[in-house]
């Protein structure tokens, strides 16, 4: 972090570039896989596009690495600008806002995950759920540079204990993001996502139901110049009273809406995660 924020972000991005090429040919972690799932994913795509595809990944990743390296060096006001946001999203977000409930933000890691939560909240109260990181350290550096620029980082484990602080955050009207993207394991809904049954989670669905609040989706998409343009849905809050059925219908949408944002913009998405790892049997039962 010393030596990159020695030099200025676009030339740490120019070297990032390098970096990830590099590691697409030389240091191919989960390579294969990416190139299996974006096949099966894109089945129109030419093996030379799905390559194409898979290094622009291995490129997004480094950007959003070098991007974070700079963020405890930045200010607030440079943060913010990094995220467009057009009028009809401010408009969306001021209208949620004033209603005083809070609003759990349904996001993914696409794009820059990190920016756009971070200039997010520039804009709006803001809490986000992560995940402990195995290494203490990066744990550590991660939430300081998290806390320091303005979100408060919520550990979903325990569960309980994370339950707890969402719902406090959304009594004081905060906002609450939660990247619902990744394989839940056998706790999740099975939702189609390219055409795939995937186990997702519940917990975003959950939060919303319990709380009656709005549910705002949100996806940064990456631009060339290193800037972030926001991508804003808005999914409405059912209910049937079968809240296994309502958790199936928000995800549904959700994932919908996911889908639609990553067929536009394939290599923005984090392929390198496991998506499809947990599968449904046709009898019901998990592997």
């Amino acid at each position: 972090m010393f030596f990159i924020r020695l030099m200025p972000r676009s030339l740490a991005h120019k070297i990032g570039v390098i970096f990830a090429v590099f590691a697409y040919y030389f240091v191919p972690v989960r390579k294969k896989h990416i190139i299996d799932m974006l096949t099966l994913s894109f089945p129109e795509k030419t093996p030379k596009e799905i390559k194409s595809v898979t290094k622009e990944i291995y490129v997004n990743f480094a950007g959003t690495f070098i991007d974070i390296m700079f963020f405890p060096a930045m200010s607030g006001e440079e943060i913010k600008n990094l995220m467009f946001l057009d009028a009809e999203g401010e408009e969306i977000f001021a209208k949620v806002h004033s209603k005083g409930k809070g609003a759990i933000l349904m996001s993914a890691h696409f794009g820059n995950w990190e920016l756009t939560a971070l200039s997010f909240s520039k804009r709006y109260p803001m809490s986000v759920i992560v995940a402990k990181q195995s290494n203490g350290l990066v744990d550590k550096l991660m939430n300081e540079i998290r806390t320091k620029q303005g979100f408060h980082a919520i550990y979903k484990d325990p569960p309980g204990t994370a339950f707890r602080n969402v719902m406090k955050a959304l009594r004081n009207n905060e906002f609450v993001a939660v990247l619902s993207d990744q394989d839940a394991g056998k706790q999740g809904v099975f939702i189609p996502f390219f055409g795939r049954p995937a186990s997702t989670p519940k917990g975003a669905a959950i939060f919303a139901l319990k709380a009656k609040c709005p549910i705002v989706t949100a996806f940064g998409v990456r631009q060339k110049d290193g800037s972030m343009k926001m991508k804003i849905g808005q999914i409405p809050l059912p209910d049937t009273g079968n809240e296994e059925e309502d958790i199936k219908t928000i995800n549904g949408i959700y994932y919908g809406q996911l889908e639609a944002a990553v067929r536009e913009h394939p290599g923005q998405w984090f392929w390198f995660h496991k998506k499809w790892k947990t599968r449904q049997k046709t009898n019901g039962d998990l592997s």
